[in-house]
């Protein structure tokens, strides 16, 4: 049979049903089966155990490999060293052959004679793989090595090679991709325009013209073995293979990666376990270890730095950038965590440093489209140590705030956080009082956009806000100053204006402007004047006051709380300083960290977009530096050749920018002096000044107001509109002067004086400033860099786009950082640690020390390109990879030599000291004393070795003591009641028969044991043949009662169910008798169903099933039709053959139409037999053959003999005269006419009978054919239709007659004429009137309803099955009495006591309520609805499997029940208390699901739970597997029962230890039931059925 072309499916150890898959996928995993695993495809009849079919378990077997014969050994040569040599290749075996791992002996150097290539091949063919074996590195890398020629190597050899890494042969390349960045493809043709034809990895192929051709990468499929940690590890430096390297590792949640110093941090948008006080403590104990790169690495590194002064600048500085909502926040917070973590601090300073973040968050963070958390400023913290290396103070120092925010916010996003945390978290009083409501709808500052954030409550981040300012030592009127002016900003949002005149404008609504006033403390007039006018100071003349428009209004507004925030904000960061301070700190002892806005490039880039890229270009020229300074200056100090790498300087733009008097920057200064300077002026002079600058600078043709500039990151067109305005960055004086006037003090300060506030410095000058004092201040640190990537734009967790990520990694320079330390040395060692790392590949070899050394190591290993320098070796990462390579192979070899010795050493020391105190044990095994037995033992720990004289001992001293306390316990035990202290006497022998205690005492014990479990099971016994109604197990358990003690009462209860159980059978025997001749279907349901409940079968009720089960129910009903005909009951007869015809018509009820009876005439004939001149009274004739006339017919219907014809004409006068179609006299007296001919004539029987159909069909008058029924009915119960005729009619009927009652009638005189015959005289005219007025002649049968007519039996039944127990059991007080003192002992020796058998499944229900089962797994497969029956009492062969469920209904399904082999779960224990009535259920065979028997009468055959439906219903399911005989209905299915939960793992648990002897404890509802499947013990309740594997806390037992 080919196995190979079926689907297949399996049900493994696990019992979970799996599949469907293939043959060959059934030998692979053949190790994980066994002969009880099922298995089924679509031919099998079911499932079937894997050991029942030897053909597919042959073919299955894998055949046995043949034996390679091991090559020959051969001694070593007398001179030499023989063992692996050091070499990489063939070549490299110049003295000896490497040492295999499959046999542990050296080879020889072979003949000279022998080429070496043949002995590698002759070897090769020998040593399975080859000799190659597969390893992997401490990194966890795979690596290849061979174990004859010594070679190593990434490369998957030919041996190890997959499908898929033949198929990935040939040429690959990156392909540039819009969607996925990269995509690998297969070059499959190289176009002779430049283009190419590739094919994606997914099959896919694409046509790639020339431009994009040049932008692809070549693939080297071994480069991605596995993601690097280092970027600078990569085989070859290209933009697809980072970005590859930094997706694989982001999509296993490592999103931090190194370049070399540099850390990359892809935000993942979702909380990671990697920042917890244990990873902290991992990174500052890190010692040498090398860990994955981590934010937390970073800060370690620079405090380590900062410890050991490792740099030539003490100072640290960590700079981390990246564009909004990459995660720079974040990062800070998490460097600045680890600082105060691990530096600790004097005065609780680093809490503070903390917790100044909750109030810059609040002050200076906001929703963006980009981060829910942005921060809208820069800031660089300097954190200070003192001379012990803690934490002593901080400063902080802000750049550029987006103060532009209060005013506007753009779709999507939302203003700083402190409005909206006030608003929603401060109270009503206290938002009274500042004159605010806490609805953000009410501002016109805060109800431009939604003022939700997801994971973020406004109102707990309020009280982080004000416990923050506690913490920093903020007093309530400060607090309350910064909460005045945040609302004075909120209000003066709401202003607004309207027009008054030609650029003249006025407050809409004054009652706005009071409470800005009232809490700036200025007057509200003068405020109105501000706001609505400016003054205007020319030189030689007064002052002007000048009218504003509405537009220049709400600017004016809108200006004057932008500088309050802002110089607000400032104030807070000046004072969290003063809070914090600076401390006693060391000079050059700091860190800082630098959070700074990352490189812009938006659709319209304004003047913000300048100063941020600006002060971008200004990083990246510092990274630059250092970078390259790092790696010059290292080459030098180390005196080795190296070509010095070019690199783009961006001083070029940095020039362009900000170098005066043409700068950018310092254009736009000038361009404010003038008059009439204006944007549009200032792009012109910028495009005349720079127009030759094409490296660096560009115009924009399509608009003339934009300008370009080329950054290192790519170019940036700039919209010039609002550049002098925003550089003004000023308020107009009477502004200021309003609030530096005020009599608020807090706001008056920030607003100094008039003098101060002419300065004409501007925003540009005042950020060129800032800005080269923080570089100032970054080239005196040493500089650590994290680089944040944002990966996706929907802030999604963990989804990352290539495209975007590649764009933020050019902004960020990182691929000019890999470029730098690619084209150098990325890896170093001083000499002594190279020699130290790699001197191990050959341990007995003199190296040397220092250069000497490092010359010979990688002269060994054939390794030229790298440098060796006065203090270091330099080398790049191919030779990094060849060398680890070597020196894995070394080490392994190494650590098997060495584990090899230390094994030895330990064993002998062990084995030493055994030996010379096994002696002494000996001796002391002698002894029964206990102080001489322990003491031996105590001095024995130092043997770690399982002695056997040591376990003899260990098992004595419990022994002894088990005796000592068991011989108090039966003691005790002697005097009571053993059934009442039942579990208490079986725990005591169990524990005496352990140790095989000795003595009389004991042995009075078992004895008494012995005759209560003796008692008990012949009780049991008798319970169960009870409960199982079977009468040889009665029998033999009250054979035995007497001799065992049982309780008299339960003997007798006994007796007398076993004496109703004979009478029943005698009942079964005689109806089952009578039934097999009569086959009544009620009544033989209901003998068959009593007969199961007392599991009796005798070959009447066998019969009975056959005749019931195995037959059609067409079948069936010929046997009781045969059977009615045997006893001569008519009525039965005519019941039966009723049904026979329903089934009958059922199925073939459409072969017989009315107008499909052969004899009729067609109508074409039937219309030719009228002689007519006019064809359209042949057409009339034709359409009507069959349809209601008024008009006589001119020939018979049906074909008739000669003389008949005209009979058939005059009778169908009759019939329309009595139907009252035509009028004749008497027409009572013409269907009588109509009646004899057809009783005189039976050819014209069925002409009759036509005739009547036809005038019935279509019939306008009720009346008519009210009467033609009744003309049917006279008929019927005069003569039958003749046979050939018969069906036609019936199914006219059936079809025809719609009212039920009426289809009856008929349907009953139809059958009745035929059972009968005809009349032998027609009817009278008496009988004929009583048919016409419903009555009938013949006598009434009762064949409507089969099972009315059945006999009662009712009066033989025996009620045993629903008969209740009273079962009065002894209770066992000591199950649940601890104190019985058979607990193990407390002494070291921790005894495993020997398993019990579980306890034997009992046959009866237990009081309410019964033990639940645990339910067994349900695996998702097809089951089967019943298992093979097997007989009562004993032991399935091979119990079932659990229900499955299966997702193809055309599988077999699996029977329930546990794994083949596994023992039935015990229903548990009775519950205490003992005697109670219980109703008793007996135990059903799973043969039949058949609703309880309630007497003879069962639902109608018709119904759709009838017999014929279940047995219909069989017909189509196949057998389940085991199964002897066909099975007859779907299992019977027990009441369910509670299910357990899910099993926990078993795991050893300690013996408890020894407790005073409690107090009888309360009896509890929880009991306990041992699952004998796992051996574990699992409680149920009594009352609730809650089932469970932990033990209760009230459970007492």
């Amino acid at each position: 049979m080919n196995y190979d072309s079926y689907e297949w499916h399996y049900v493994g150890l696990d019992d979970v049903q799996k599949g469907p898959v293939t043959f060959e996928f059934l030998k692979g995993i053949f190790s994980q089966l066994d002969d009880s695993c099922l298995l089924w495809h679509a031919e099998m009849d079911g499932w079937t155990e894997l050991g029942q079919l030897p053909d597919v378990k042959r073919k299955l077997k894998p055949k046995p490999k043949p034996k390679k014969k091991k090559p020959p050994l051969r001694r070593p040569p007398a001179k030499g060293r023989a063992g692996p040599p050091s070499g990489g290749g063939p070549a490299a075996l110049k003295g000896a052959l490497a040492k295999s791992e499959h046999e542990g002996e050296t080879r020889s150097q072979h003949s000279n004679s022998i080429s070496l290539t043949n002995e590698f091949k002759r070897i090769a063919a020998e040593v399975p793989n080859e000799g190659w074996r597969r390893l992997h590195a401490a990194d966890g890398t795979v690596y290849y090595h061979n174990t004859i020629s010594d070679e190593t190597t990434y490369d998957v050899p030919e041996v190890f090679q997959t499908e898929d890494d033949k198929v990935r042969d040939g040429e690959w390349l990156w392909v540039p991709d819009k969607e996925e960045g990269f995509i690998k493809a297969k070059v499959i043709n190289r176009l002779n325009d430049g283009g190419m034809q590739i094919e994606t990895e997914a099959g896919e192929s694409r046509s790639i013209k020339k431009k994009k051709a040049k932008r692809c990468e070549k693939l080297d499929w071994h480069s991605l073995r596995r993601p690097e940690q280092d970027l600078v590890l990569l085989d070859v430096m290209n933009e697809p293979l980072i970005m590859w390297n930094l997706h694989e590792r982001f999509k296993n949640n490592e999103i931090y990666t190194n370049v070399g110093t540099i850390l990359i941090a892809v935000n993942p948008f979702k909380r990671l376990p990697l920042y917890t006080p244990s990873i902290i403590d991992k990174y500052a104990k890190r010692g040498n270890r090398i860990l994955p790169p981590h934010v937390f690495h970073t800060a370690s590194e620079a405090y380590r730095n900062l410890l050991e002064t490792k740099t030539e600048k003490t100072a640290q500085s960590v700079v981390i950038s990246g564009e909004s909502g990459a995660g720079k926040t974040v990062c800070t917070k998490f460097c600045l965590k680890y600082l105060a973590e691990v530096a600790d601090s004097e005065g609780g300073v680093e809490e503070k440093i903390l917790l100044a973040n909750p109030i810059l968050e609040a002050f200076g963070n906001a929703k963006t489209t980009r981060n829910n958390n942005s921060s809208r400023f820069g800031k660089y913290v300097e954190i200070f140590f003192d001379k012990r290396m803690r934490i002593c103070g901080s400063k902080i120092t802000n750049y550029l705030l987006e103060k532009s925010r209060v005013v506007l916010q753009g779709p999507g996003e939302r203003n700083y956080h402190i409005f909206y945390q006030m608003l929603k978290g401060a109270d009503n009083g206290f938002l009274q009082k500042l004159g605010l409501s806490s609805n953000t709808e009410d501002y016109h500052y805060t109800n431009q956009t939604s003022p939700d954030v997801d994971g973020m409550d406004d109102t707990e981040e309020w009280g982080i806000l004000l416990k923050s300012f506690e913490t920093l030592e903020f007093d309530k009127k400060e607090q309350n100053d910064v909460l005045t002016l945040t609302a004075g900003v909120l209000h003066m949002g709401n202003i607004e204006f309207k027009s008054t005149g030609d650029r003249k404008c006025g407050i809409k609504n004054k009652r706005t402007l009071a409470p800005a006033a009232q809490l700036f403390q200025v007057d509200s007039k003068r405020l109105e004047k501000v706001v609505t006018s400016r003054i205007v100071k020319i030189r030689g003349q007064e002052p002007i006051e000048v009218g504003l428009s509405v537009e220049e209004a709400t600017a004016a507004r809108d200006a004057l709380a932008k500088f309050i925030f802002e110089h607000m904000f400032d104030w807070l960061v000046e004072r969290i300083n003063k809070s914090i301070g600076t401390g006693k700190y060391v000079r050059g002892k700091t860190v800082g960290i630098l959070d700074i806005f990352g490189f812009e490039i938006f659709k319209t880039n304004s003047f913000e977009q300048l100063c941020i890229n600006y002060t971008n270009e200004k990083l990246q020229q510092f990274f630059n530096q250092h970078t390259f300074k790092l790696e010059e200056a290292l080459y030098t100090a180390e005196k080795i050749k190296y070509t010095k790498v070019a690199y783009i300087d961006n001083q070029p733009v940095l020039e362009l920018i900000e170098k005066k008097p043409k700068g950018v920057l310092p254009m736009i200064d000038e361009e404010l002096r003038l008059p009439k300077g204006s944007d549009a002026t200032y792009v012109e002079k910028l495009l005349k000044t720079h127009n030759s600058n094409k490296n660096n600078f560009g115009a924009v043709l399509k608009r003339p107001n934009n300008f370009i500039v080329k950054h290192y990151a790519g170019e940036v067109e700039y919209e010039s509109y609002g550049f002098l305005e925003k550089n003004k960055d000023r308020l107009y004086e009477d502004a200021y002067a309003l609030l530096s006037k005020s009599s608020f003090r807090f706001l008056s300060k920030m607003f100094p004086s008039s003098d101060e506030a002419g300065s004409k410095t501007t925003l540009g000058a005042k950020f060129r400033k800032q800005l080269n004092d923080l570089m100032r201040t970054l080239n005196a640190t040493y500089p650590h860099y994290i680089r944040c990537i944002k990966p996706n734009a929907e802030k999604a967790a963990m989804k990352f786009t290539v495209n975007m990520c590649l764009e933020q990694l050019r902004y960020s320079g990182v691929f000019e950082a890999v470029k730098i330390r690619k084209q150098g040395y990325p890896f170093r060692y001083t000499h002594e640690n190279f020699l130290k790392r790699f001197k191990c590949i050959d341990q007995k070899r003199n190296w040397g020390n220092g250069k000497k050394g490092c010359f010979a190591l990688l002269k060994e290993m054939k390794v030229n390109e790298a440098q060796v320098g006065e203090r270091r070796v330099l080398y790049r990462a191919s030779n990094h990879r060849k060398m680890e390579l070597i020196r894995n192979v070394a080490v392994e070899k190494r650590a098997i030599v060495i584990e090899r010795y230390c094994r030895r050493y330990i064993a002998r020391k062990e084995v030493k000291a055994m030996k010379a105190i096994r002696p002494r044990l000996l001796k002391v095994l002698q002894s029964r004393d206990l102080d001489t037995l322990q003491a031996a033992l105590d001095n024995t720990g130092h043997i770690h070795y399982p002695m056997r004289e040591i376990q003899q001992i260990k098992r004595k001293i419990f022994c002894i003591k088990e005796e000592k306390r068991l011989e108090k316990v039966l003691v005790g035990l002697l005097d009571k009641d053993p059934e009442r202290n039942f579990t208490a006497l079986s725990r005591a022998v169990a524990a005496a028969d352990e140790i095989g205690m000795p003595g009389e005492i004991a042995d009075r014990c078992r004895e008494m044991l012995h005759k209560v479990k003796e008692k008990k099971r012949v009780e049991r016994e008798m319970r169960m043949g009870m409960e199982e109604l079977d009468e040889q197990k009665l029998r033999n358990a009250l054979a035995e009662a007497q001799q065992a003690g049982a309780d008299r009462e339960k003997i007798q209860q006994a007796q007398a169910r076993l004496d109703k159980i004979v009478r029943e059978k005698r009942a079964i025997e005689e109806i089952g008798s009578y039934q097999r001749h009569h086959l009544e279907e009620a009544p033989m349901q209901n003998i068959i169903d009593r007969a199961e409940q007392i599991n009796y079968v005798t070959d009447d009720i066998a019969h009975l099933k056959h005749l019931l089960y195995d037959l059609s129910p067409e079948k069936f009903a010929q046997e009781q039709l045969k059977a009615a005909v045997r006893s001569k009951d008519q009525d039965r007869c005519i019941r039966i053959t009723i049904r026979i015809k329903d089934m009958f018509f059922k199925q073939q009820g459409e072969m017989f139409t009315f107008r499909g009876f052969p004899k009729f005439r067609t109508p074409v004939e039937w219309a030719n037999l009228k002689f007519t001149l006019f064809s359209s009274t042949r057409d009339e004739l034709q359409r009507n053959m069959f349809f209601w006339t008024k008009t006589p017919i001119h020939a018979s219907m049906i074909e008739l003999p000669a003389k008949m014809g005209k009979d058939s004409v005059r009778m169908f006068r009759n019939l329309l005269g009595f139907m009252g179609d035509r009028q004749y006299s008497f027409p009572e007296l013409l269907v009588g006419e109509l009646v004899k001919e057809g009783l005189e004539k039976p050819p014209l029987r069925d002409e009759i009978f036509a005739h009547i159909i036809k005038q019935l069909t279509q019939n306008p008058n009720p009346t008519s054919a009210h009467k033609g029924w009744s003309a049917l009915a006279v008929c019927l119960e005069s003569f039958p239709p003749n046979p050939e005729f018969e069906n036609y009619f019936e199914v006219w009927i059936r079809k025809n007659v719609k009212d039920a009652k009426k289809r009856n009638r008929y349907l009953t005189l139809l059958h009745q004429a035929i059972f009968c015959g005809a009349r032998s005289v027609p009817p009278s005219e008496g009988e004929i009137q009583s048919i016409l007025n419903g009555q009938t002649l013949r006598r009434k049968a009762r064949f409507q309803d089969e099972e009315k007519a059945a006999p009662d039996y009712e009066g033989l039944k025996v009620e045993v099955a629903d008969e209740e127990i009273v079962w009065n059991e002894v209770e066992d007080v000591s199950a649940y009495d601890n104190q019985a003192g058979v607990s193990a002992s407390t002494s070291d020796y921790k005894r495993r006591p020997k398993p019990r058998k579980p306890a034997p499944k009992p046959k009866f229900s237990a009081p309410k309520p019964s033990a639940p089962k645990p339910s067994a797994p349900k695996p998702s497969a097809p089951k089967p609805a019943f298992s093979a029956p097997k007989p009562s009492g004993s032991k399935p062969k091979k119990p079932a499997l659990p229900a499955f469920k299966g997702p193809k209904p055309g599988l077999p399904k699996l029977p329930k029940g546990p794994r083949p082999g596994g023992p039935k779960l015990p229903k548990g224990p009775r519950p205490p208390g003992g005697a109670g009535p219980v109703k008793s259920k007996p135990k059903f065979k799973p043969k039949l699901a058949r609703k309880p028997s309630h007497g003879p009468v069962i639902p109608r055959m018709s119904h759709g739970n009838s017999i014929a439906a279940r047995r219909k219903m069989l017909k189509a399911m196949p057998m389940g597997p085991g199964s002897k005989r066909k099975p007859k209905l779907p299992a019977y299915k027990k009441p369910t029962k509670p299910a357990l939960p899910a099993p926990k793992p078993s795991a050893p648990k300690p013996p408890p230890p020894a407790a005073p002897k409690p107090k009888p404890p309360p009896v509890s509802l929880w009991r306990a039931t041992v699952d004998p499947a796992s051996g574990d013990t699992y409680y149920w309740n009594v009352e609730t059925q809650e089932v469970t594997w932990d033990k209760p806390a009230d459970f007492v037992g």
